[in-house]
């Protein structure tokens, strides 16, 4: 949409696994991408929860499909992601689309 707000990234998002994440704690973490045409991927690869690193790496990935279809894939996810604590950001896994209306009438809050 044409709207940017402060909530964007807490009500619009794609998030194989949004978490407290610190890609710069190692030189070995990457988030990389690839665009083929078809497919958009972006790949979180060997990335730590900051302050948590001594749990281990996260690699996981989103694919983009141009068909529409949305594939979230894990293959290291060394904790439950229900121990991930949320208290220095959201821990959220999944989609969320969300809009905002814009109504000049002062009559209608």
């Amino acid at each position: 949409g044409d709207v940017i707000h402060r909530m964007l990234t807490a009500t619009q998002y794609i998030a194989p696994l949004m978490a407290n994440f610190n890609p710069s704690y190692s030189r070995n973490s990457t988030v990389r991408y690839l665009d083929n045409g078809t497919v958009f991927v972006v790949q979180w690869d060997q990335v730590y929860l900051q302050g948590k690193e001594e749990l281990g790496s996260f690699t996981f990935q989103a694919a983009l499909h141009s068909s529409g279809r949305i594939v979230f894939g894990y293959k290291e996810i060394p904790v439950p992601v229900l121990q991930i604590s949320a208290a220095q950001h959201p821990v959220k896994a999944g989609l969320s689309d969300a809009f905002m209306v814009l109504n000049p009438s002062p009559d209608v809050p």
